[in-house]
């Protein structure tokens, strides 16, 4: 049976459902969480409309970026992967190239609106996330490019706002968000060849030893605990058991908790409890949507 005829035998819940895992909308809780982060360190503590818009931006750019790279990697996943929704024919491709466009379209609308630096921020943003999808299987700097792509919701959101804050904190917590993702987007391109080195286990830590340093207040000391923990907890999937692909899902909710230690340490207390919201709904919803 061909794609196309997969595609029309394929029933709407189907269909819906190819889209949701092409999307990869399980992970979407922590880029409102990155957003809700980048606000407080402009010194928008307490959610508001704007803030709202910027998710609803970044949350269109992310969905856009996770067509994109699925029509890019369509080939190899042709051979690898034939259950995702592009080569299973779920979903057309011709459909997720009018999804990217659209997604990214949108999005940059709604920042126009937000303001003339979010925008530029946003378009940045886009560039940055269709390098890392039109080359990523060979680029050995593909971590540093992802980092990238989600240290720019940071400084996107924190261009959303006319501040008078000096964005003091932006700098190290986008700098320990990059090596975050750094350590988990190097293990993630190990997941079919088999991980040797540590250093990205190092890397995984970077938020810890920051916010450490930063002489935390006790009652923020068990977010400290639940991060650090839950870092030890996915590297021995890594290390020990090889269950790199389960590692990655959860490595991936905790960008969540990468949040909440800087939204602590922004003294948004509301915004931490967002957060772990976001980490518990990510990890939620991987249940029913992989998040790789």
């Amino acid at each position: 049976m061909s794609s196309t005829d997969r595609k029309l035998s394929s029933s709407p819940w189907q269909q819906l459902q190819g889209y949701l895992t092409l999307a990869r909308i399980s992970n979407s809780p922590t880029i409102a969480s990155n957003v809700l982060t980048g606000a407080a360190l402009a010194g928008v503590l307490v959610p508001d409309r704007t803030t709202g818009l910027v998710v609803v931006a970044m949350v269109l750019f992310y969905t856009a970026g996770m067509f994109l790279n699925d029509l890019c990697d369509y080939e190899i996943d042709c051979q690898e992967r034939p259950e995702r929704p592009l080569p299973s024919g779920t979903v057309s491709r011709s459909a997720a190239a009018v999804a990217v466009a659209v997604l990214f379209s949108l999005g940059s609308l709604i920042l126009w609106f937000v303001g003339l630096a979010a925008f530029v921020s946003g378009l940045a943003l886009i560039a940055v996330i269709c390098a890392y999808d039109v080359w990523h299987k060979t680029n050995p700097l593909s971590p540093l490019v992802m980092a990238t792509a989600r240290l720019l919701v940071y400084v996107t959101a924190f261009c959303a706002f006319q501040t008078q804050v000096a964005g003091t904190l932006l700098i190290p917590a986008s700098v320990v968000l990059a090596l975050y993702l750094v350590g988990l987007t190097y293990i993630a391109k190990t997941e079919r060849l088999g991980l040797t080195s540590y250093w990205p286990a190092a890397a995984l830590f970077a938020p810890s030893i920051w916010f450490a340093l930063q002489g935390p207040e006790a009652t923020m000391l068990p977010l400290l605990a639940l991060f650090t923990g839950w870092v030890v907890y996915c590297i021995t999937l890594v290390y020990n058991t090889r269950d790199i692909g389960g590692a990655i899902g959860r490595l991936i909710a905790g960008i969540a908790l990468v949040d909440g230690l800087a939204l602590a340490g922004a003294g948004a207390p509301s915004g931490v409890l967002l957060a772990l919201v976001a980490f518990g709904a990510t990890l939620f919803l991987q249940r029913y949507i992989k998040g790789t």
